[in-house]
């Protein structure tokens, strides 16, 4: 299998309860595995961080639909509950999120 480069322009990031929220860019290598390194890009600074640590990551699919990257997998939101994660996420982030594929 090829590994494949998978970059996520704009997400929030999750690492746990008791940590802030990042918000930027992810970059990670697909097939991704619990060691596999992330790379975190925000406004400020670039982390790198093993996908195990990263407790969601959260960001918008397409036009009308949101992904969530959890336990190594990737979720799609239907798009019934579309404006609901927009409003959410957008409270969270200050910003709407933009598109990624």
């Amino acid at each position: 299998m090829l590994n494949k480069t998978i970059l996520i322009k704009d997400a929030i990031i999750g690492l746990g309860k008791d940590k802030d929220p990042l918000f930027g860019s992810v970059q990670y290598e697909q097939p991704a595995k619990a060691n596999t390194i992330v790379t975190v890009q925000t406004d400020n600074k670039t982390v790198q961080i093993p996908l195990n640590q990263i407790e969601i990551i959260i960001f918008r699919f397409d036009a009308e639909t949101f992904g969530l990257i959890f336990n190594y997998r990737l979720f799609i939101s239907d798009n019934k509950s579309f404006n609901s994660w927009n409003r959410q996420t957008k409270k969270l982030a200050c910003h709407e999120l933009q598109p990624n594929f």
